[in-house]
């Protein structure tokens, strides 16, 4: 782990963008006392070992592409992840089904050889049974290794940048859901996946939203070190193909899903509501939370929600 610069002049020097190497401005400060209190309140496990010994991690926006990034390295290891997964096997972070699924399941159709990064339990490796020629995964938890291997899929205790030192133009398509928000170096994750990709063959990347309602979560814990440590945008998405000599085939934000409306009415009704307690009293006095649960409801698929996918080509030679 790298040192974070300290609180005092980090806002004076902006550190070189993690993805492009080019120049980035100041955002804020996430005081390092409360970002371990909120993974205390929330999830019962001290982060405090994972972080470094300064008041306040340092946020910075790259110009180029709008990623924000911290000042230094907190990607967390296997056991944080093995923390915070404790008592659950790890099951709440794989789901069978996700949003991103469809679309990517459409756009990788007819490809003959599929590398899905960050497999989990081989969730979406599985749905592609009978579709795909060669399934491979790659995942660093033990715990999903066994789950994928379960199944009968071939997963690998790699990093994509490992992985890809003796398989370079292996793959017809690669996939990423949810991966690339936990790494502390993306440009050579993204290089690695490009790596493995046969001439022609497409990438597919899914990141959380942090141009929709994630944006007003000022100190939400997994969208913070040590579990994400770049923040993605619609626009760092489209910047990637200039970046990496791909071409973007493919860009899509989920609509809110049914089961986080009451967390986005919580995340709007915090941010926005008067601060006074009259007022707030008012509201929920008069039904003004049911009236705009109501309106939520009725109009989610008009909300952007929690993600956003984005498939890239890699041209022929």
């Amino acid at each position: 782990m790298q040192p974070s610069r300290s609180s005092e002049s980090a806002a004076d020097e902006a550190p070189p963008s993690p993805l492009t190497g080019g120049q980035a401005s100041f955002c804020e400060h996430v005081p390092v006392d409360a970002l371990v209190q909120a993974y205390r309140r929330e999830y019962g496990i001290d982060v405090a070992g994972y972080l470094p010994d300064v008041a306040a991690l340092s946020t910075y926006r790259c110009l180029d592409t709008e990623l924000v990034f911290f000042d230094g390295e907190f990607a967390g290891p296997p056991d944080f992840y093995a923390e915070l997964y404790a008592g659950d096997d790890e099951s709440w972070a794989y789901q069978d089904e996700k949003w991103e699924f469809v679309t990517a399941r459409r756009i990788v159709a007819g490809a003959s050889s599929v590398l899905d990064i960050g497999c989990g339990g081989g969730a979406f490796l599985g749905t592609l049974e009978g579709r795909v020629a060669s399934r491979n995964g790659l995942e660093t938890s033990p715990f999903g290794r066994e789950q994928a291997r379960g199944c009968g899929l071939e997963v690998h205790d790699q990093t994509i940048v490992d992985h890809a030192a003796a398989q370079r133009g292996r793959y017809s398509a690669v996939t990423a859901f949810q991966v690339l928000e936990h790494v502390d170096d993306p440009r050579a994750f993204i290089a690695a996946c490009v790596d493995v990709l046969e001439p022609g063959g497409t990438l597919v990347l899914s990141v959380p939203n942090n141009d929709a309602f994630l944006r007003h979560c000022s100190l939400l814990p997994l969208n913070l070190p040590p579990h994400h440590v770049t923040l993605w945008h619609r626009a760092t998405l489209e910047a990637l193909p200039s970046l990496f000599g791909l071409e973007l085939s493919w860009i899509e934000t989920e609509p809110l899903q049914a089961d986080i409306v009451g967390w986005f009415q919580s995340v709007m009704e915090e941010t926005y509501l008067p601060a006074s307690r009259a007022a707030r009293w008012l509201y929920y006095r008069l039904g003004g939370d049911a009236a705009v649960r109501r309106a939520i409801e009725a109009n989610r698929l008009n909300i952007a929600g929690h993600t956003i996918l984005a498939a890239y080509r890699k041209p022929v030679d």
